[in-house]
């Protein structure tokens, strides 16, 4: 009973995300590259992602981007963490470059 604790005392000192992409992940991660900021805006532009203290839109977040072409999903990940001035989060940038099995 004790190491249930321990596991649950772990997982609530967790950091959270800097940013939670949800299903958008999925779609960079399998969309052709090289793909401009204005190409990525017009088709997922309406995708919002959670931050630890708001919601914002994938293509306002885009707007301010000073690259103008993604030659990987990891650089558009980083763009973004940028626009939002947020730490990495968690996931390793290999998580972004591997489309899943």
């Amino acid at each position: 009973m004790g190491s249930d604790n321990a596991d649950h005392d772990t997982e609530a000192h967790a950091p959270a995300p800097a940013v939670t992409f949800g299903p958008l992940k999925r779609a960079l991660r399998e969309h052709r590259y090289p793909v401009t900021a204005a190409e990525l805006r017009e088709q997922y532009g309406a995708a919002t992602l959670e931050t630890r203290t708001e919601t914002a839109r994938f293509g306002t977040l885009l707007e301010g981007c000073e690259e103008t072409q993604f030659r990987e999903p990891s650089a558009v990940r980083e763009a973004i963490l940028r626009a939002l001035d947020a730490d990495a989060s968690p996931e390793s940038a290999d998580d972004w470059a591997e489309l899943p099995r």
